[in-house]
């Protein structure tokens, strides 16, 4: 393997190749514990991206649906421009990166079985915040807070989950709280729906917050981070 099998291909800032520990939650908060990965994403002849993911469930989630999420994962993605289309076999969905670095995802594992909703965020070339949701039938079975490091690097990815809570303004009737990682929904509407993620990292000192909002005339996202 060369050092060019690691870096980032075809102009993706998520690209090559990364290690990443993910921290499970139980939806009532409760940690259950973690899944080691290394992933890579890796350009393709055909102009797709192939995905290939290798998980590891820490033994203390046995008998927990992430336990399930173990061994080798492969799908396949397509970029056009700002948006993502992940074409199976085992990840079915899209993705939007709503800024440099700043990407969203929904859709499915049809193999491991959960429909998810997914985050990743550079917030520094070597670091990146990453978790999600995975659900079945709109309920929750796994909430993850994660962080990711390239794999040259030769460091843990690590993140300190007694991290306090990051503040929210305004009122926000539904939320809850993932470690260190604030979830907030207004109440859901016909023509208005806005959602907050925001977390903070003190390892890597930096933190990212995204509100997106929809009405009736069109949507609009704004990321910071920093």
């Amino acid at each position: 393997m060369t050092d060019a099998d690691d870096a980032p291909g075809g102009g993706d800032r998520f690209g090559g190749a990364w290690l990443v520990t993910e921290h499970i939650f139980d939806p009532d908060g409760a940690y259950r514990g973690s899944v080691t990965q290394r992933r890579r994403v890796k350009p393709g002849d055909d102009g797709r991206f192939r995905v290939v993911q290798h998980c590891e469930p820490s033994p203390e989630l046995d008998g927990h649906p992430m336990a399930a999420f173990a061994g080798e994962w492969v799908f396949e993605m397509e970029i056009d421009g700002a948006e993502r289309r992940y074409l199976g076999p085992d990840v079915v969905g899209a993705g939007t990166e709503w800024s440099p670095g700043a990407m969203t995802g929904r859709g499915a594992w049809p193999r491991f079985g959960y429909e998810f909703e997914s985050y990743s965020v550079l917030v520094a070339p070597d670091r990146q915040l990453t978790g999600g949701f995975f659900a079945l039938a709109g309920r929750s079975v796994a909430d993850i807070v994660g962080v990711a490091v390239p794999e040259l690097a030769g460091v843990e990815p690590r993140l300190d989950l007694s991290a306090p809570v990051p503040e929210v303004e305004g009122q926000w009737p539904l939320r809850r709280s993932v470690g260190p990682l604030l979830v907030a929904v207004d109440q859901p509407s016909a023509l208005h729906r806005r959602r907050l993620w925001a977390m903070r990292d003190p390892i890597g000192a930096s933190g990212f917050m995204l509100v997106e909002d929809t009405g009736e005339h069109g949507g609009s996202v704004s990321v910071t981070v920093g």
